[in-house]
């Protein structure tokens, strides 16, 4: 399974904003990663800046990496909520992913994996794995 999960750990200064979505595409092309988990749950409010950016200089370089199948776990905020669905709005006509929206990453992963069980286990423990070493995760390394 080529499965991206990422997700918001704190605030961040703009050009920390646009580099931690620069390494998504990166990651993304680089392993030809085909679904995602994202969990923008704790994503800082974003500005009208970053929505701009995001609209138009980031989508369209998302666009061709053949992300297929997408797991939302949907932000806290109102805003938030209402500039992802902006975003989905503007790439709507352009994307060509399976959008689910969740309020929780147990269901977010039951969903990607058609609830095989094992492999949800698996994809947990690794996650937790991963987030145990020293700064691997946080510094948007893949």
């Amino acid at each position: 399974m080529k499965l991206l999960r990422w997700d918001w750990q704190g605030p961040m200064d703009r050009p920390a904003f646009e580099q931690a979505f620069e390494q998504l595409l990166e990651c993304s092309s680089k392993y030809h990663v085909r679904k995602w988990l994202a969990d923008v749950s704790r994503i800082p409010l974003v500005g009208t800046d970053e929505q701009a950016w995001l609209s138009e200089t980031w989508l369209p370089r998302f666009v061709p990496l053949q992300v297929r199948t997408i797991a939302l776990v949907l932000p806290v905020s109102l805003h938030n909520q209402l500039v992802v669905e902006s975003l989905l709005t503007d790439g709507r006509r352009q994307v060509r992913a399976d959008i689910q929206f969740f309020s929780d990453v147990p269901a977010a992963l039951d969903w990607l994996t058609t609830s095989a069980d094992t492999l949800v286990q698996q994809l947990e423990q690794e996650w937790q794995e991963a987030m145990r070493k020293p700064g691997a995760v946080r510094q948007g390394r893949c």
